[in-house]
């Protein structure tokens, strides 16, 4: 998995205002940095990891995926991000999780959240918003508040180069720099991806009939 630092680089190179093997400027850095975590943002405000439901929990409480949770009753001390969820969908299961009764080798009752699942927390108390995302490629929660430039960065493991294109995309215009038609296209692909998650498991949905 690639840093934040390295993801950062690749995208100034590819606008052109960045030697090989070499450092930003401190302000151009830190804009470039502070510029993938408005990224990130940018993407769940916009859905692109689907709709969030809003709780407001009255006791310590155990998130469940895409939720955005108020923080405002001082009973609830404590929000704990999920390892695992309980696997609700056994009446039917999806083709790829069907399996002999008498399988006990593996517990078909718990899974890992969603792929790209996210948790918005928003306390009242501090006035602080922290928002996390589930990367199913390392099974890891990853804070957006908190992002150091020396982390891993969020949902690079899956294609760093993508990331990095979506980066440079969104920053060209601040660095009056031209996207070149590979970087266009790997940033459109990495972003399909993202959306869609076409190597997770297929979920049935209920259909709408008019």
């Amino acid at each position: 998995m690639a840093t934040c630092r390295a993801i950062r680089n690749l995208a100034l190179r590819k606008l052109g205002v960045l030697g090989a093997g070499r450092e930003p400027r401190a302000a151009d850095g830190q804009d470039a940095f502070d510029a993938l975590k408005a990224l990130y943002r940018s993407m769940i405000n916009a859905g692109a990891f689907g709709r969030l439901r809003d709780v407001v929990p009255l006791a310590n409480y155990t998130a469940r995926e895409n939720e955005r949770i108020f923080r405002q009753n001082d009973a609830a001390l404590e929000i704990t991000l999920p390892e695992l969820v309980a696997n609700t969908s056994c009446n039917p299961r999806p083709y790829d999780q069907e399996c002999a009764c008498n399988d006990t080798l593996t517990d078909r009752n718990s899974r890992p959240p969603l792929d790209c699942s996210v948790v918005v927390i928003v306390d009242a108390f501090t006035g602080i918003t922290t928002e996390f995302i589930y990367d199913g490629q390392v099974k890891q929660w990853q804070s957006i508040y908190d992002l150091e430039i020396d982390d891993p960065a969020p949902l690079s493991r899956r294609d760093e180069m993508g990331l990095a294109s979506l980066l440079a995309l969104s920053i060209a215009d601040q660095f009056s720099s031209q996207v070149s038609e590979p970087t266009v296209s790997a940033a459109r692909i990495f972003q399909s991806g993202l959306i869609h998650r076409w190597s997770m498991p297929a979920r049935a949905s209920a259909g709408v009939f008019m």
